[in-house]
């Protein structure tokens, strides 16, 4: 499977007003709910998960801001989607024909050590049926059991949470650090019986930055397109891949 990374420039006044005409922001502002109705709009089931917002005035944002995602699905043939079945609403939010695209690699050897980049929501579900629906979501600072913080601390919580998840890709973490750390309310849809329901839990939102070693190509490929942990379609677990060197900076 060939994996490609698109970068889109979002018409950031026109996506705050749809986010305030639909009630998609919730307190904090995070665009995370927004840009994932953005991309459903326009480009439906083909909509690319795992993205990650980067804000104007940051290294990746540029000026204007920037909306990085990979997706299975080439360019041409998400703009054609889009330009064939989108409303026009969703066509303005994401200006599709401004986006640029490349191929990821097809393959990372054995033993190849890469910088990394990812924003992570750290959470727990506790409570869970046998089937794996319900229960509920703790910090994974948070201790199970005494429902108190963790004594490990939060940083080491975050990155035992993250090494084992891309443990189960192929990937052993050399080193990582914690960039940044704040509590976010993200917008979501309750699964549950009412399904029109929307919900804004405050939680764990982090940036990771490190160097990692690929054990397994095949599984860092599916991890790659897959995405690390929760809320990937919301703005969470895009792995962004860089020279070691770099990451050590």
């Amino acid at each position: 499977m060939t994996l490609f990374m698109h970068a889109l420039q979002p018409d950031l006044g026109k996506l705050m007003r749809f986010a305030t005409r639909e009630r998609l922001l919730p307190p904090g502002g995070d665009l995370g709910y927004t840009l994932h109705a953005a991309l459903s709009s326009a480009f439906g089931e083909l909509a690319p998960k795992p993205f990650l917002w980067c804000a104007p005035g940051t290294r990746s944002g540029g000026a204007a801001g920037r909306l990085l995602c990979y997706s299975p699905t080439s360019l041409s043939s998400l703009i054609a989607h889009a330009e064939s079945f989108a409303e026009p609403t969703g066509l303005a939010l994401l200006d599709v024909k401004s986006a640029e695209s490349k191929p990821m690699p097809s393959a990372f050897a054995e033993g190849s050590r890469l910088g990394f980049q990812v924003r992570i929501r750290p959470v727990l579900r506790t409570g869970r049926e046998r089937d794996g629906t319900g229960g509920k979501e703790r910090d994974a600072y948070i201790d199970g059991t005494t429902g108190t913080e963790h004594r490990d601390g939060r940083d080491q919580c975050y990155l035992h949470w993250l090494r084992e998840r891309l443990a189960a890709g192929g990937v052993q973490v050399d080193r990582a650090t914690v960039e940044s750390f704040t509590l976010t309310r993200l917008m979501t849809r309750d699964r549950s019986a009412d399904k029109s329901r929307r919900d804004a839990p405050q939680g764990p939102d982090a940036v990771a930055r490190g160097t990692l070693v690929v054990n397994d190509p095949d599984a860092f490929a599916a991890l790659l397109a897959r995405g690390v942990g929760r809320f990937r379609a919301f703005g969470f677990g895009m792995l962004l891949l860089a020279p070691p060197a770099r990451a050590n900076q």
